[in-house]
């Protein structure tokens, strides 16, 4: 297995800046629903897109649908006025347990809250921290100051 690119070197970051103008839109071969859509953009907004593969927007689209299936399962027993009918509540709790476990699996494997895939937390934190100044635009190279980065005579 190859090491990954470290986020704060020169390649790095041209390769972060490069995925950041990929499209992150559900893949076409999988059917999302309207009511799918802002779950969708919540996970996607869980990692800078760098990081995201294309076997993994397969399972964010998965995971989307059941937190949205959860949600719907979840209002099915709201009634009018915003109160809660105990008969349909108690209906729904074996379908919404299943659903609150798969939500869990999926986001697990997407390494939203894995160690195991993106290492210690601590790592994971300063390169998503990298990466989301490089996406929004910040040169991590400029202004660093301490000279040792070759740059064109009289550049700043």
């Amino acid at each position: 297995m190859t090491r990954r690119q470290r986020i704060d070197s020169a390649a790095g970051a041209v390769a972060t800046m490069a995925a950041a103008a990929r499209d992150l839109s559900p893949p076409v071969h999988l059917k999302i629903r309207k009511g799918d859509l802002p779950f969708w953009d919540a996970v996607i907004a869980e990692k800078p897109k760098s990081e995201w593969t294309d076997s993994d927007l397969v399972v964010a689209a998965n995971l989307a649908r059941a937190m949205a299936d959860a949600e719907r399962v979840a209002g099915y027993a709201v009634v009018g006025g915003g109160n809660v009918n105990a008969k349909k509540l108690l209906d729904t709790i074996d379908v919404s347990d299943k659903l609150a476990r798969r939500i869990v699996t999926l986001r697990r494997a997407l390494g939203l809250d894995n160690r195991a895939k993106n290492g210690e937390q601590r790592d994971v934190n300063k390169r998503r921290e990298h990466a989301n100044d490089i996406e929004s635009g910040h040169n991590p190279l400029a202004g660093d100051g301490d000279s040792l980065l070759a740059r064109p005579a009289g550049s700043a």
